[in-house]
């Protein structure tokens, strides 16, 4: 996807205790913000209070599409600059489906399909190649909702945390 990149796809969770600090305090910021709703609002989120992982946000709107698998599609609302920096270009108001990577695209679908329909967080390092040096990341998969129960919009952040 430009700057030879080849990302790797395996996903493996990671313990909220193993978290980095920063993405326990994003943990800890959407857990405050719904109280004692299932689900935090797109409303709710506040740029200016997540200054430390700004540039490592995505925002993933979910759009209902008859003509899709599951009904929905997903949409970059946001892609932040740091991932624009190991993409190799800006994906903000790009279609997931159109990824031209299958499988780095595939697996990402699968798993917004699956926070859609549990209404789940997610924990998990993957690995991504750049300039022929694998980059360890750190990420965290945040529902979001208009209603307080039915996901129309993903925060995600992935922090790099190891160069090997």
């Amino acid at each position: 996807m430009g700057q030879e990149t080849s990302p790797l796809t395996r996903y493996n969770p990671v313990a909220e205790s193993d978290l980095d600090p920063r993405l326990k305090n994003l943990l800890r910021y959407w857990n405050d913000k719904r109280g004692d709703r299932a689900l935090p609002s797109r409303a709710d989120i506040d740029p200016l209070e997540l200054k430390q992982v700004l540039g490592n946000i995505l925002l993933i709107d979910v759009v209902p599409s008859d003509a899709h698998e599951h009904g929905r599609r997903f949409r970059y609302r946001l892609f932040g600059t740091e991932f624009v920096f190991y993409h190799g270009t800006d994906l903000t108001g790009r279609w997931l489906d159109e990824i031209p990577n299958t499988d780095f695209r595939d697996s990402l679908i699968a798993m917004y399909h699956a926070v859609v329909e549990d209404g789940g967080r997610r924990m998990f390092s993957y690995d991504y190649m750049l300039d022929s040096r694998r980059h360890r990341f750190q990420a965290l998969i945040l529902p979001l909702s208009g209603d307080g129960r039915t996901v129309d919009i993903i925060l995600s952040c992935g922090l790099p945390v190891a160069i090997f």
